[in-house]
Parts: structure tokens; C-alpha cells; sequence
């Protein structure tokens, strides 16, 4: 895995991949239409932490860097980073999930949306 620091930039309905360079940040790739439920603003993945076992994240996947074989969630306020090889099931950025981490390997579903809905009573 790659010590490079990256972040991701949401507007407009695209985003970009920059790293730092030089004390520098420059864009990395090509400029990506975003994928549907990722807001708009500017995402650290660079902050993210390494995963614990025995523990479960929820939220949004942001980013699959299929190059350095990981992908990022934003689990609260936290961005987590995952192997994609240790991980049952697909991650589809944009997509809500629950990662379950038992051991060296973790599975995937996806989060409930409906649980997330409040009912309102007239």
C-alpha cells in the first residue's frame, strides 16, 4: 500500500482524486462523474484508519482505488480504509453498508435505508 496521502474533491456532480505532491496537491487520474449519494465537499481519505477486528462500520463507501487494492467508508466522522481482498461481497461507492470484521476477513451487506427513514404520525 502506497504512503502517498490523498483526498477526494466532490462538485458539480464530479470528482477528482489529488494527492500531495511536493507539499502540493495535484489531480491524480481523470475527473469522474460522482457516484450517486456521495455529497458534495472535500474528503481527507488520507486521515483514514485501519479497520479493527471484532468491529462493525457502518456508512457510505466513497472511493475504490482498484490500483492499491483498497477502498474508503465514511463511517461517522471517521473514514475507515479496506482491503478489498479481505472483504465478502462488493463494495459499490456511493452505496451505505455494514462492514463485520472477524479475523483477517470481513463481510459486506448493506445498511437498511428504510431503518434510517423516520415515520411521521398525523
Amino acid at each position: 500500500m502506497t504512503t502517498q496521502k490523498l483526498r477526494m474533491i466532490v462538485m458539480n456532480g464530479q470528482k477528482i482524486i489529488q494527492a500531495l505532491v511536493n507539499n502540493e496537491w495535484e489531480t491524480t487520474g481523470t475527473i469522474k462523474k460522482v457516484e450517486e449519494g456521495i455529497k458534495p465537499g472535500i474528503y481527507n481519505i488520507y486521515l483514514a484508519k485501519t479497520p479493527e477486528d471484532k468491529k462493525q462500520y457502518e456508512g457510505r463507501i466513497l472511493y475504490i482505488d482498484k490500483e492499491n487494492e483498497v477502498f474508503y467508508q465514511q463511517s461517522g466522522k471517521d473514514f475507515i480504509v479496506h482491503q478489498l481482498n479481505a472483504i465478502n461481497g462488493k463494495p459499490v461507492a456511493g452505496k451505505d453498508v455494514i462492514i463485520e470484521y472477524d479475523g483477517e476477513k470481513a463481510d459486506l451487506s448493506q445498511a437498511d435505508a428504510l431503518k434510517k427513514k423516520k415515520v411521521l404520525k398525523i
